[in-house]
């Protein structure tokens, strides 16, 4: 046997096999990239997105805001539209106090009717405005306001940041499966202040109790609507790829909001 003859063998399998496993290799990651990619374009359609029309506000103690919110939606797959939506802003009490919250047109439609009631529990730093189509005709999508929230500071709020989200949100279809919601959140400025003024736990929105009627004037009165219970999974999508069409569709908010400026 001649030194190159042990010169080959020292050097492993031959270059064939090696390249077939780097093809393979190739191969499934490619697969796995795919798999990943369609399951998220697939999601994200899934997806809705509120956002209020201002991001930073500005007041000072003894004083009232509005707030105008709007959701984007394209519903679901094979055309699903919206069918309901419970808007749920939470906020800190201590600092912040919803006064009135009043719907907005977009789930409206021609041959529909919209039923909005409103609960605000103020000591939980919560308001909650539930809206559904009758009948629900093949539902709503597109973008538009949702609501308009009434927000006024706290007479002794001192100087500084605190959040108004809305992450609870639940969106209804017209399919079985509901829709993620992605949310922007907006920061009332106190007094000029820009140190938060920390956070509040709040209670879970669906154990809030709920008094009245649901009103279909236009009007949001107070319900004993009950909650969504959140529904179930959407087939196939896992956690990876559901948090991937959460973190497109945080990014997209900007850009909508943006749009509807414009």
């Amino acid at each position: 046997m001649t030194p190159t003859d042990d010169g080959d063998r020292a050097r492993g399998p031959p270059s064939d096999a090696r390249r077939a496993v780097a093809v393979l290799v190739v191969a499934v990651v490619l697969s796995l990239t795919s798999i990943t990619a369609v399951a998220s374009v697939a999601a994200i359609d899934q997806v809705a997105f509120v956002s209020p029309d201002r991001t930073d506000l500005e007041a000072d103690p003894g004083e009232t805001v509005e707030l105008t919110v709007a959701l984007e939606s394209q519903g679901g797959h094979g055309g699903e539209g919206v069918t309901a939506v419970a808007l749920i802003a939470q906020y800190d009490p201590e600092y912040l106090s919803v006064t009135d919250v009043e719907r907005g047109p977009w789930l409206e439609g021609e041959g529909t009717e919209v039923e909005a009631a409103a609960t605000i529990a103020d000591d939980a730093g919560t308001a909650i405005l539930e809206q559904r189509r009758e009948p629900a005709a093949g539902g709503t999508t597109g973008s538009g306001t949702i609501a308009t929230l009434t927000v006024r500071v706290a007479e002794d709020a001192p100087a500084g940041t605190t959040p108004i989200s809305f992450g609870e949100t639940d969106v209804t279809l017209t399919g079985d499966y509901p829709p993620a919601v992605a949310d922007e959140s907006a920061t009332v400025a106190i007094a000029g202040g820009n140190e938060s003024l920390g956070s509040f736990d709040h209670p879970d929105p669906d154990g809030l109790e709920r008094d009245g009627e649901v009103d279909s004037s236009g009007d949001a009165d107070d319900t004993d609507a009950a909650a969504s219970d959140g529904g179930a999974p959407i087939p196939g999508m896992t956690v990876g790829t559901a948090l991937a069409a959460l973190a497109l569709g945080t990014a997209a908010l900007a850009v909508a909001r943006d749009r509807r400026r414009g």
